[in-house]
């Protein structure tokens, strides 16, 4: 993996986590206990923090950069999907984004939410708790209770993720250097 300090300010990235040697992570960011990152993924905490809680993953490609006005916070078991761009404020525990989605600056995302592939929320945007936002720009489409298959859906790839963080740490091997 590739970390970097930058202004004095380092990551902390728990020993549970896995972090893929082509990720990038800079300055000011902790990531919690089984956080899966995948390849190509970048978290830039170079001018404000940024918090990863436990369990969540960002999938390839993610993009994760601070602002000096807050603490960009991702909650626990989060699925961030491939090519997402997180330049928001917070996103709470079980929230799920599609991929390709842009959050952008201060958005907030609220708990079990589940932002649509592709979708993009503007500039201080603020989503319910469970419930589905999609399109450009994101609007409310419907409620996402606890029986829902997206739901459920969403909790096997949290899970998957999970059990990565050791397939990973365990059998991935380069077969050419």
């Amino acid at each position: 993996m590739t970390v970097y300090s930058v202004n004095g300010k380092t990551p902390v990235i728990s020993d549970t986590a896995y972090v893929h040697p082509q990720a990038c992570i800079i300055g000011e960011v902790r990531i919690g206990e089984r956080v899966f990152v995948a390849p190509f993924v970048s978290v830039r905490g170079d001018r404000g923090p940024i918090t990863i809680g436990d369990e969540t993953n960002l999938q390839d490609g993610v993009v994760v950069h601070s602002d000096p006005r807050f603490t960009t916070r991702i909650g626990k078991r989060v699925n961030i999907g491939h090519n997402a761009t997180i330049h928001a404020e917070a996103i709470d525990d079980k929230a799920a984004i599609g991929m390709g989605a842009v959050l952008m600056l201060g958005s907030r995302v609220a708990e079990g939410a589940l932002i649509g592939n592709s979708a993009l929320l503007h500039d201080k945007t603020v989503t319910e708790p469970y419930k589905v936002y999609a399109g450009i720009p994101a609007k409310y489409m419907r409620d996402i209770g606890p029986e829902d298959p997206a739901r459920a859906a969403i909790d096997v790839y949290v899970e998957s993720y999970i059990k990565n963080v050791e397939m990973y740490k365990n059998s991935l091997r380069s077969v050419r250097d």
